[in-house]
């Protein structure tokens, strides 16, 4: 990785910590630069504006919540558990990635009219990514019968909730993998 990739990555973080804490139109660009420690000139070399960051920060969280369908179809119950193993896995080791979900979460309930991000948010709806699976799995006796959308809004609640608490508290313990399981999965 080249310096300006690794300065636009650090620029990311920053900007993510300052969206989480001030909100969209609480941040402004000198204050992403000022906590940076760069001028806003070296920003704008990297980003055209507050929006254009904003919208790479949101790009980056839609790829990180798409799923492979087909794979998940196949082993839905060892895809739910790689998915729930992975995302605790990122949850220790790597704070930038719990703040993507707090971000995210934010993200649903601020109108910024960008059609863009409305387009990106609709497309990885995690429970109309999911659904779809858990039936699959529930259809092989791999998962609880009920509800789908009731399942997913548990086990991905649970996920949402874990990764806040993360965020801000960051030596919370986290759960084991086989609790979050148990909610789901037929035993």
């Amino acid at each position: 990785m080249d310096k300006g990739d690794e300065r636009k990555k650090q620029l990311l973080r920053v900007a993510l910590d300052v969206f989480i804490e001030k909100g969209y139109y609480g941040t402004s660009t000198r204050e992403i630069a000022r906590r940076a420690g760069v001028s806003s000139g070296l920003l704008f070399h990297y980003f055209s504006s507050k929006e254009s960051i904003y919208h790479e920060l949101v790009k980056i969280g839609v790829e990180e919540m798409r799923i492979d369908a087909e794979i998940a179809m196949k082993t839905p119950r060892e895809y739910l558990f790689q998915t729930i193993k992975n995302v605790l896995e990122q949850l220790e080791s790597n704070p930038s990635f719990g703040k993507m979900f707090v971000f995210m979460d934010n993200v649903q309930y601020t109108t910024v009219n960008d059609k863009e991000i409305e387009l990106l948010l609709k497309s990885i709806d995690i429970c109309r990514q999911w659904i779809p699976v858990i039936i699959e799995g529930q259809r092989r006796g791999e998962f609880r019968t009920g509800d789908s959308h009731a399942l997913c809004v548990a086990i991905f609640g649970a996920i949402q909730g874990i990764a806040q608490e993360k965020v801000r508290i960051p030596n919370t313990p986290l759960p084991k993998i086989d609790w979050l399981m148990d909610m789901i999965v037929t035993r």
